[in-house]
């Protein structure tokens, strides 16, 4: 009878340093990191050099060009021969290149959106030198700043003038209009989204810092546990030998 309730006493002991035998299963978080493709780059290097091959057989073509570029000095006899020649070797590559029809397709594609985001960034510069015409503070700070004379504020009046026309044109195409306004709002999402990525890959670092202090503590805890089952059972061991 003494040695069942030494027993009894050493169950209880067991028990209670582990009240729950349930484990408890992390949940693991893989990142996986989309990668994009650069098969568009390889287009677009195609294309910049088809356009560089068909200016330099037009600059070639056009011996007027030529002549105002050797009487202005910038080439001489010599080099407007070099220039020929590699214009020569440049058409037939051209014309090669030219030859493939989705090739062509495609850069067309792509110089028309570079054009387009060329005219966009234009009407920006424009819109801020036309609203110098209504910022009469901004406009005295610019001639403070660059410290233009009398002919050069009024230079600069007719260019804002002109500004004011030429943006009322280019704003009446609303194809150009929407264009600049979309890739305004991608932008402007890409940016966020970038900022949001950034903010929660400082969160994920966080939280995995207070994961592993909390599995050092659990060891720990392992550690106090064990004690608590030792000392009860080798007590039992030594009452069950007596």
């Amino acid at each position: 009878m003494h040695s069942l309730n030494i027993l009894l006493f050493a169950f209880a002991a067991t028990s209670y340093a582990f009240p729950g035998m349930g484990s408890t299963t992390l949940e693991v978080r893989k990142d996986h990191n989309g990668t994009q493709s650069n098969g568009g780059d390889s287009t677009k290097r195609a294309c910049n050099q088809i356009q560089k091959l068909t200016h330099l057989t037009e600059l070639a073509a056009n011996q007027t060009k030529l002549d105002e570029l050797v009487a202005k000095g910038k080439m001489n006899a010599t080099e407007v021969d070099e220039l020929k020649n590699k214009a020569a070797e440049a058409s037939t590559k051209l014309q090669t290149m030219e030859s493939n029809t989705t090739l062509t397709s495609e850069c067309a594609v792509i110089d028309a959106e570079k054009k387009t985001v060329q005219e966009c960034k234009k009407m920006k510069k424009l819109q801020k030198l036309a609203n110098l015409a209504s910022n009469t503070t901004a406009l005295d700070a610019m001639v403070a700043k660059k410290q233009l004379n009398s002919t050069q504020v009024d230079k600069l009046k007719e260019k804002i003038q002109g500004a004011q026309t030429k943006l009322q044109t280019m704003s009446s195409n609303t194809t150009l209009t929407d264009f600049c306004a979309q890739r305004k709002q991608d932008k402007s999402g890409a940016d966020t989204e970038a900022s949001s990525t950034d903010s929660a890959g400082a969160a994920g670092s966080a939280t995995a810092e207070q994961t592993s202090t909390n599995g050092a503590g659990g060891l720990s805890m392992s550690s106090a546990s064990i004690n608590y089952v030792l000392y009860p059972a080798a007590a039992a061991a030594f009452f069950l030998i007596l």
